[in-house]
């Protein structure tokens, strides 16, 4: 058998490559007959994961049922509603990520449960199924919204309320190490921080692209893509031409201009339009394009699948941000687990997810948008330390150069933009 060192050294190694808690670490320490006292004092200065459950001897204050509970109390109702519901997207490590979560429920509660993780590329379905339920006064069919921040919008204005007040809650100790920007307490909370619409593009044949009137040089004649018409990517796209210009996109006339000028001056660029990322992957391969209007995760996908010159174009004039948003809607039938998904999902192992995933490095950069706040800036895995900053922006950037949209004005006027958009084009 090993000796104490040896054991100590061995289980603070696996700690760091699996991103383990504080509290993962002494339960296993304690497996290996390691004491507390000495567990204690080799965990003094080590930068460990972030404990992602509340660590409380007293009650915790559970919102949605609005009392305190001890964390047998709080275990015998997760073992009640047995099951949660989340709605969100299509991801390569679907799988993975409800084994883990359900892992962590097992390991942390004690308790058994299944995630029914619903998984779809048009979220408004979702929508549509709730307000279905809720008019008829049935349980919601989801316990969490793990969707756009432009769906929540969409929810928080209809007339009657659809969603619960939950933040703060005990059960969401995460939400303290996300930086304001993303919060919309009471209501909901981001898990991604710098999903945004953009530009990727071959870096050596299209290095000059720095905004996104650059998107008119006459270099790309042919090789552009841009999106469809009525997709958040051309939203999102518009809404950046608008600033590049300097003009105001709550301002009517200004925004025509805009549109105006993407018709006039980058129309004639334009190969194709699509919303298909594997088109795209195509055409950029193949050298057929040399710029696609997309999401800025194809620029680390493809550059982690071997495209080394695929670049994201971070514009001067800043990028205007789409991030999922996390909410859980009235009537949802498993309340306390959809808090407990909530914080975990915040947590440092599905942010930056470590060795035990056993996923790839594309599906890695799926599930993870940036960074929420600084508390996780030292969980950039080895592999991507050098060129982390190449994809994502520094917490600096998030802050000054990623902006946020009025979604509520977007709501209102973006179809008049896109059938200005769509008949320039002539869609």
């Amino acid at each position: 058998m090993l000796d104490r060192d040896s054991r100590l050294e061995s289980l603070l190694r696996e700690a760091r490559d699996r991103h383990l808690s504080r509290r993962e670490v002494m339960r296993f320490g304690a497996a290996l007959g390691l004491s507390a006292s000495a567990l204690g004092a080799a965990l003094r200065g080590t930068a460990l994961a972030q404990d992602a459950t509340p660590n409380a001897s007293g009650p915790i204050k559970v919102s949605i049922l609005n009392k305190e509970m001890t964390r047998d109390e709080i275990s015998a109702e997760i073992q009640k509603e047995g099951t949660v519901n989340v709605g969100n997207w299509t991801y390569t490590a679907n799988d993975t990520l409800v084994a883990k979560f359900q892992e962590y429920v097992k390991n942390t509660w004690g308790v058994d449960v299944k995630l029914n993780y619903a998984a779809s590329q048009q979220p408004s379905t979702y929508l549509t199924a709730l307000y279905t339920a809720l008019q008829s006064n049935s349980a919601s069919p989801y316990d969490v919204m793990a969707i756009e921040e432009t769906y929540w919008a969409e929810a928080k204005s209809q007339p009657k309320p659809v969603m619960e007040d939950y933040l703060p809650s005990g059960l969401v100790p995460n939400a303290g190490r996300v930086l304001d920007m993303f919060k919309h307490e009471p209501t909901s909370i981001g898990f991604q921080a710098s999903a945004t619409p953009g530009v990727v593009y071959n870096g050596s044949k299209a290095d000059f692209l720095k905004d996104w009137t650059d998107l008119a040089d006459e270099r790309l004649k042919g090789k552009l893509t841009m999106p469809l018409p009525g997709d958040i990517s051309a939203g999102g796209m518009l809404l950046g031409l608008a600033a590049s210009l300097g003009k105001d996109y709550k301002n009517p006339d200004q925004m025509k201009e805009a549109i105006d000028f993407f018709i006039q001056k980058i129309h004639p660029n334009v190969l194709q339009y699509t919303t298909d990322s594997s088109t795209m992957q195509q055409l950029l391969r193949g050298g057929v394009a040399d710029a696609v209007g997309f999401w800025n995760s194809l620029a680390r996908l493809e550059f982690l699948d071997g495209q080394k010159t695929t670049q994201f174009m971070l514009a001067k004039s800043g990028q205007y941000m789409v991030n999922g948003y996390m909410w859980i809607p009235k009537n949802a039938p498993h309340p306390v687990l959809a808090q407990v998904f909530i914080d975990w999902r915040l947590s440092d192992d599905a942010q930056f997810p470590g060795a035990s995933w056993n996923i790839s490095h594309g599906a890695w950069a799926e599930l993870n948008e940036g960074m929420m706040g600084p508390s996780y800036e030292n969980l950039i895995p080895d592999w991507f330390k050098a060129d982390y900053f190449k994809y994502y922006p520094t917490l600096d950037q998030l802050k000054t150069s990623y902006k946020q949209v009025d979604w509520d004005y977007y709501a209102k006027n973006s179809p008049a933009w896109f059938d200005q958009y769509a008949k320039g084009i002539g869609q």
